[in-house]
């Protein structure tokens, strides 16, 4: 909630910079409010562990948007900064999985791990936004890129109890309790992909749904404790108000 506080103030901050006469021809400004549904996954869905179970939490998207009408007035430019937050809980079957815990105690885990990620983003979405139809009937596809910098943000979880951990020396042992690890601190703090959708226009107000495909891991490239990397992969649900 601190978050969405502290992120909220700040857009609110820049939408109360005000146009000329001249700029509101070329702009229409906005809100958005929305929320997304998925989870940060393998980029290739083979990569999926044997049984994969998530749950996406609260996931709200609060900020201001801009479209730049181009030649077309049904056509634009939108640029969108957003508060967002992506997060998810998995549960999934891992096979000779290499874990850290701790600074000294590692090894490679065959059993049930438990996983929750939270993250927490001001992001920029950069979209072309064009009607579906010659006629003006309100429906839009829109598709660009975002840019997102992550605030904050967590990754931690437990290996379950009854899970094998096999040592350096290839020893091997149950897991006498569940066992926690946290790679909180090895998080990317940026991330990008690309987000494409439909929108339907009703008056001042457009619904829209859109899916977001990160292509940036949420780890660093080569980073060898979770591998495959994983990526923000998200549908995303939300409605704009138009001021003017």
């Amino acid at each position: 909630m601190k978050n969405i506080l502290i992120a909220s103030l700040f857009l609110l901050t820049i939408s109360s910079f005000t146009f000329g006469q001249e700029a509101e021809k070329k702009w229409n400004m906005g809100a958005r409010v929305g929320f997304n549904l998925g989870a940060s996954a393998p980029f290739y869905f083979q990569d999926m562990p044997d049984r994969f179970e998530w749950n996406t939490g609260f996931n709200p998207t609060i900020g201001i948007y801009g479209d730049y009408k181009l030649g077309n007035p049904r056509q634009s430019l939108r640029i969108e900064l957003l508060y967002t937050r992506k997060g998810n809980n998995t549960t999934a079957n891992v096979t000779d999985r290499f874990f850290r815990f701790g600074d000294n105690n590692q090894g490679t885990v065959t059993g049930q791990v438990y996983t929750e990620i939270d993250l927490n983003y001001i992001e920029l979405p950069i979209q072309f936004r064009l009607p579906l139809s010659k006629k003006d009937n309100g429906w839009y596809g829109i598709a660009g890129l975002y840019f997102a910098y992550m605030m904050n943000g967590t990754f931690e979880g437990k290996v379950l109890k009854g899970s094998i951990l096999t040592d350096d020396t290839g020893m091997s042992a149950e897991v006498g309790k569940d066992t926690p690890y946290d790679y909180s601190n090895d998080l990317r703090n940026f991330d990008w992909g690309a987000q494409f959708g439909v929108q339907k226009e009703i008056n001042k107000f457009t619904v829209d749904m859109q899916i977001s495909w990160g292509f940036n891991g949420i780890f660093p490239f080569g980073y060898e404790i979770v591998d495959p990397n994983l990526f923000n992969l998200y549908g995303k649900i939300g409605v704009t108000y138009r001021f003017y």
